[in-house]
């Protein structure tokens, strides 16, 4: 269901009842950009460098489209009841909401990338729900009051009437006399060119007509309209003096989400609760953990699916983690058999339940039915097939949970029963065996006493006597299937909240090409894994190349060199034995290798003198590529030093920013190993090594300072998907 500026307010109490009843709300949003070219996001970030680059273009790009969908468990259809809204949203300029006028920035690919998947820039800019934060509703209140009290101060002073004014003022007191003695119409229309001929107007109410009569103007047609008071416009009136927040504001549904405290569901959802809070709610604030406790103030539970798509049940299912691989992903077996029934709720037929079903596999001919309902990139759409993700992710894991514990239950009793039966058969194998005189066995077989040979199923039963797998009796299977019915018909809603499998996965964010995958919203963050092969070079000689790097590093296998600037570099050591270039093709096994460790340090003139002055062949391979002396300065630094070192300088730039005087004195004390200004950054590139690359060329980036620079074919400007949906899937 959409809602635009014209329907919103007499959509709020079903809005508000759909919120308050629901389990679950899921969320998503649109915007005009993802990041500026300047705050692209690197491997190497660490989360408070994360948070700074994102907080920057959440002030600078504008979200254009809000999705919202509630889902709510239904007993009598066994399953939950999905209600999506859509919501065009645009800051007003309107007198009442000024306080929400904005300024933005826009992405030209993403801009272009709304337009090829149908999004209507005109309906959003005539039709979009203005919005306010809290701090500018605040603002507008203050800013009503004291138009209230000016208003009050002018109906005081009143303005002298002279010969520039008596004519208007006489003129306008005559026609009103005339319309009040002799005219039946309702209202009377008078000129009022400016607002100086408006505030005559009122003063002439006021004054001559002891206020039994209300003018309302239109500055537009330069006209008021004037008619008689009644009890009902005199309480308005009233009414109206007292100072409230605009009702036309967007931000009251995601109000209705807190104050209902109803779980939170985002696919990917850092920048998308990044740009909420920021567009919605209030200003970030500068620090990370600033921001996570007053996010948790919001709400109590945020779930990312994308985190949870990397649940080890999870992830062996899907290609991709991107959103609209795992919608049609859980809309196939093994999901779509054991999550919860999701239906649409009466009325919001805006799109398909189950998106998976293509017109053509309908029955119907009506055209509601023949068209595509699959509204990939449209907010309401998206925040449906996040929710249903969800659902289907969470109901396939219990399940999974259900079915172990049950087979470890028939387990357990079937091995019980088997120690009862070889119990008694221990105790008939006691029995004494009769003989004849001779000797022989008088103890007949089936067969000679005139039984039947037993059938192929009875011999099958037997031989799982012997091996300890007997069937289980009607009573046990009748069990079973009432436990199978319970948890596929009964509200899983609170074991979906209280299993602690998922629990484990609920309030953590994914983090997009980073180190640290996962954002811990309501604990300590993770430390990056160590990167033993990815080592920085420092002090490179003037005139060194690629060529130079690799003859110089060569016994040490390296796979690839990324230039920092003329005199610094990042080395990533293979970790493919020498000719290789990643790992065996057609699933041949991989040949053990452990790759060689530089020493860390200076290079030394030890180790390059060799390469200069060693035998003649490898002196003159060394004249070539331009190995020299002074090559025996460089220092390579660990990944962890460097990475140590940007923490502390990270920490110093946030202490500056919180306490700029007393830091002050430290702003010219750069520490060991810090970048110099003027340098590029000193970001490591962290490729995973299964591109194929002939082994003939070496493989550099020069000038490259962050990952994304040094993989083959990546986006170096700016994130130019024109959706962070494009990104999930690389």
């Amino acid at each position: 269901m959409e809602i635009i500026k014209d329907n919103f307010e007499a959509s709020l109490p079903m809005l508000k009842k759909a919120i308050e009843e629901c389990d679950f709300v899921a969320m998503d949003t649109e915007m005009t950009g993802l990041a500026l070219p300047i705050n692209v996001p690197k491997n190497t970030d660490s989360l408070s460098t994360r948070y700074q680059k994102v907080s920057t273009s959440a002030g600078s790009f504008l979200v254009i489209q809000l999705g919202i969908c509630t889902f709510t468990w239904r007993d009598e259809i066994g399953g939950y009841e999905a209600r999506p809204f859509n919501f065009p949203c645009f800051p007003s300029s309107a007198d009442e909401a000024k306080a929400g006028e904005r300024f933005f920035k826009c992405q030209s690919t993403s801009l272009e990338f709304l337009i090829k998947n149908g999004f209507d820039f005109n309906k959003w800019i005539l039709h979009g729900i203005p919005y306010l934060t809290r701090p500018e509703e605040e603002a507008y209140i203050i800013r009503k009051t004291e138009k209230e009290a000016n208003n009050a101060s002018a109906s005081v002073n009143n303005i002298a009437i002279d010969d520039r004014n008596k004519t208007f003022v006489t003129m306008t007191i005559e026609r009103i006399q005339e319309w009040l003695q002799n005219s039946t119409e309702e209202t009377l229309v008078l000129q009022a060119n400016n607002s100086f001929f408006r505030r005559l107007v009122y003063q002439v109410i006021r004054t001559d007509f002891n206020d039994a009569l209300h003018a309302v103007a239109d500055t537009r047609a330069r006209t008021m309209t004037v008619q008689r008071m009644t009890d009902e416009i005199r309480l308005q009136k009233e009414q109206a003096k007292i100072p409230k927040p605009p009702m036309l504001n967007l931000r009251r549904v995601l109000d209705m989400t807190i104050e209902a405290k109803k779980p939170l569901i985002g696919h990917n959802c850092f920048l998308d609760l990044m740009q909420i809070t920021q567009q919605f709610l209030w200003d970030v604030p500068r620090e990370l953990e600033d921001w996570k406790r007053s996010l948790n103030l919001e709400w109590n539970t945020i779930i990312d699916t994308k985190h949870l798509a990397g649940h080890p049940m999870i992830k062996e299912h899907l290609e991709s983690t991107g959103l609209e691989i795992v919608s049609e992903c859980v809309q196939k077996e093994p999901f779509s058999t054991v999550g919860p029934k999701i239906v649409m709720a009466e009325g919001f037929d805006r799109y398909l339940a189950d998106a998976s079903l293509k017109p053509a596999e309908t029955n119907e001919t009506d055209d509601k039915t023949q068209k595509d309902d699959t509204k990939y990139h449209e907010a309401g759409y998206d925040a449906y097939i996040t929710g249903q993700a969800f659902l289907r992710f969470a109901g396939f894991i219990l399940k999974e949970h259900e079915r172990a514990a049950a087979n470890q239950e028939a387990h357990t009793r079937k091995k019980r029963r088997v120690e009862t039966e070889g119990e008694e058969g221990v105790e008939s194998s006691e029995t004494p065996e009769c003989t004849s005189e001779t000797g022989e066995s008088l103890t007949a077989t089936k067969g000679e006493q005139g039984q039947e040979e037993p059938k192929k199923g009875q011999e099958k039963e037997e031989d799982e006597e012997e091996d300890g797998e007997l069937s289980e009796t009607e009573l046990e299977k009748e069990m079973l299937m009432e436990r199978s019915k319970r948890v596929i018909i009964g509200n899983p809603t609170k074991s979906i909240l209280e299993t602690e499998e998922l629990q484990n996965y609920y309030n953590f964010l994914h983090m997009m090409r980073s180190d640290i995958p996962v954002m811990n919203l309501t604990g300590p963050d993770q430390e990056p894994a160590e990167r033993p092969w990815n080592l920085l070079l420092k002090n490179i000689p003037a005139g060194s190349t690629t060529s130079t790097l690799f003859y110089l590093f060569g016994p040490y296998n390296p796979f690839r060199f990324t230039w920092v600037d003329d005199r610094s570099a990042w080395i990533q050591l293979s970790r493919f034995p020498p000719g290789t270039n990643g790992p065996p093709a057609n699933g041949e096994p991989a040949v053990p290798y452990e790759p060689k460790s530089l020493p860390i340090g200076l290079l030394g003139e030890d180790y390059v003198k060799p390469f200069c002055v060693g035998t003649e062949e490898e002196a003159m391979k060394g004249r070539e590529v331009g190995v020299v002396f002074e090559a025996a300065q460089i220092e390579v630094v660990s990944w962890k030093t460097w990475y140590d070192q940007k923490e502390a300088e990270d920490a110093l730039k946030r202490q500056m920013r919180q306490d700029p005087v007393s830091s002050a004195p430290y702003q010219k004390r750069p520490l060991p190993g810090s970048r110099a200004e003027g340098q590029r950054s000193l970001e490591p590139v962290l490729p995973e090594q299964n591109d194929a690359v002939p082994a003939s060329l070496p493989v550099a980036v020069a000038g490259a300072a962050d990952p994304a620079e040094a993989l083959p074919g990546s986006e170096t400007s700016a994130i130019s998907a024109g959706s962070k949906r494009k990104l999930e899937d690389e």
